[in-house]
């Protein structure tokens, strides 16, 4: 009881939002060294995946610790002082809070194409407080609440993009140039990629789906740096 009863100090107030800071960053350096040494298959997409959206709900949520325990420090002063800051910030909290819910959305993403209001534009950048969207007249910055509040549809996502078939000379092993393939930065991963061992020895197919901005020319150099033959059609052997 009394461990509770420390945290309604300044001490107490400043030890919790230390605690915040250093899981906040855990949680981050956990997910970088997963990306860093993770190996192949689904598991370390859905990992990545999952620690991105557990730290954009850990930010609201430490906010709200901060904020109790803020209040806890002295009722009536700091309940009084954060209504008179509610009432000037309410819409960029609120924006802010549309923003994140918007985020938990795995359709909204870069690339993809949003309309709104009889707006069409593909969204290049998410941001705090709104999304940068370019447009045919250029780009521009839409809050969220706005989109909230209006409502929008995706037409279209990175995702959507054309899957694509390479065929693979190599002498090493399927799992080898799997781990290839999963480290490739031009590969979408969300859409995994399959890699299938074909009827003539030696060659692999490989289905997958580019990144937005890549092209196949990108990829063949980047298996020809590998010693790896690619062909687009497959070739039988005499």
């Amino acid at each position: 009881m009394d461990n509770f009863y420390q945290l309604n100090t300044w001490q107490g107030l400043f030890s919790l939002i230390l605690t915040l800071i250093v899981l906040y960053w855990t949680i981050k350096a956990i997910g970088l060294l997963v990306r860093e040494i993770g190996k192949r298959t689904v598991t370390k997409r859905t990992t990545i995946l999952i620690i991105k959206k557990s730290l954009l709900v850990f930010k609201p949520v430490a906010m709200t610790l901060i904020v109790l325990d803020f209040i806890a420090i002295n009722y009536i002063t700091h309940s009084i002082l954060l209504v008179i800051l509610g009432v000037f910030g309410y819409k960029h909290i609120k924006n802010y809070l549309n923003g994140i819910i918007l985020k938990l959305n795995p359709l909204l993403g870069k690339g993809a194409i949003i309309e709104y209001m009889d707006k069409t534009g593909e969204i290049k950048e998410l941001l705090p407080f709104g999304l940068i969207l370019n447009t045919e007249k250029g780009e521009r910055f839409v809050n969220y609440s706005t989109i909230e509040e209006n409502g929008f549809s995706i037409n279209s996502n990175e995702h959507s993009a054309l899957r694509q078939t390479l065929y693979m000379e190599t002498q090493m092993s399927k799992d080898t140039v799997l781990d290839m393939v999963f480290d490739n930065p031009l590969l979408d991963l969300s859409e995994r990629p399959t890699l299938k061992q074909t009827e003539e020895q030696d060659v692999l197919k490989l289905q997958y789906t580019l990144e937005t901005g890549a092209s196949t020319d990108d990829l063949l150099a980047f298996f020809q740096s590998k010693n790896i033959k690619t062909d687009l059609t497959i070739t039988t052997k005499a």
